[in-house]
């Protein structure tokens, strides 16, 4: 029976090292024990509060995000402790070890109390290894202490950076008006002098924290599951915005004009649909099919009277082309090279939406408005 616990304290001490590791340190989380109890504790506490008032329910999910860091944390310490405390129990026997106080005596409890004591690096003086091995082991469960504690500060400060790039890429769609946004509104001022200068700086800005964000996600996918109780602090109105300011800045406009060709929209476009694969991934949710592009017929009589007949996304770009027509101060006359553009646009307006309803319906996203965002 020595070699048993000894043996089953090793496999938990590797498991829970191994985990901490990749979860910490690895890039894309591979992680295999505390994230996925992460992904299990979030959807039973969806599934628990969603019969509570909106008021309610948001401040318990705005605690998320702690209680997934504090599952982690017990559950690493858990496996260390358990671990180093099994083989001291399978050596607690004749005299490896002394005990002194009342009740103090060999047993599993008393394994786990100097397991735990060691881990700490504080020790106890009611239970003294007498052998040279035990003494070493217990050097050992102290420097594994350090280093877990190393591993776990490195783990936190990673999801706090993340849920700082979620922030200050939030933080560049908010415009000053109280109610959510009009994505397409919201890109007025980048028209009103005609310098598109201050639109490329913002894309930039945009860019890098988008980046930020998708990235440091890879490797922290606990910080998915962050709610901060605002509407415009999250991921679905992020994804809302993004998407719609894309569409709008690259198939809103006739081709060659100079937002359309702004050289980040490419980059902000592929690294939008890699975040969207990447999303599907985790969340799991199947992309329909894209609809059928209506044939040019349709297409032209639709936008040379403004009827867009039954078709919602013939619709929608529709009153894109021509909110943007105004923005930009636009003569539209050419109905083929906006059924150009409206082929392009198509496939990625519909993958977009696809996003942010799923993401919207696994994170329980209710905003006040959901008629602004489709949710």
């Amino acid at each position: 029976m020595y070699v048993f616990w000894a043996v089953l304290g090793v496999l938990l001490i590797g498991i829970g090292l191994v985990d901490v590791f990749l979860t910490a340190l690895n890039y894309d989380e591979s992680g295999f024990i505390a994230t996925r109890l992460c992904a299990f504790q979030w959807y039973c506490l969806r599934g628990t509060i969603r019969q509570l008032p909106q008021r309610w329910r948001q401040v318990v999910l705005c605690q998320v995000t702690g209680l997934n860091i504090a599952l982690n944390i017990t559950i690493w310490l858990s496996l260390i402790i358990v671990g180093y405390g099994l083989i001291y129990y399978g050596q607690m026997y004749g005299s490896n070890f002394q005990y002194d106080g009342s009740n103090m005596s060999a047993g599993l409890f008393s394994a786990m109390y100097f397991s735990a004591a060691q881990l700490a690096t504080v020790g106890t003086s009611q239970i003294n290894p007498e052998t040279d091995m035990l003494r070493a082991l217990s050097i050992l469960e102290t420097l594994t202490g350090v280093g877990l504690v190393t591993l776990i500060l490195t783990f936190l400060l990673g999801v706090y950076q993340v849920v700082c790039s979620l922030r200050a890429l939030s933080s560049n769609f908010v415009t000053a008006t109280l109610d959510f946004d009009d994505p397409v509104a919201s890109l007025g001022p980048y028209f009103s002098t005609g310098d598109l200068s201050c639109l490329d700086n913002h894309l930039r800005s945009i860019f890098e924290s988008f980046w930020s964000y998708s990235d440091g996600l890879r490797q922290h996918h606990v910080a998915y599951y962050f709610q901060s109780g605002r509407p415009r602090f999250s991921l679905p109105y992020v994804v809302f915005m993004l998407g719609q300011w894309l569409a709008a800045l690259r198939w809103g406009v006739p081709k060659g004009h100079p937002v359309s060709v702004q050289p980040l929209l490419a980059q902000l476009t592929f690294q939008f649909d890699q975040f969207a694969i990447y999303l599907q991934g985790q969340v799991r949710w199947t992309f329909s099919e894209t609809p059928e592009v209506v044939c040019f017929e349709i297409f032209s009589v639709a936008y040379r009277e403004g009827d867009a007949t039954s078709d919602k996304w013939l619709g929608r770009f529709l009153q894109i082309n021509q909110e943007m027509a105004q923005l930009a101060q636009l003569d539209l006359d050419d109905p083929l090279d906006a059924f150009q553009r409206y082929e392009q646009w198509l496939p990625f307006a519909h993958r977009a939406e696809q996003m942010m309803r799923a993401v919207s319906r696994d994170l329980d996203y209710r905003p006040p408005n959901p008629e602004v965002v489709g949710v």
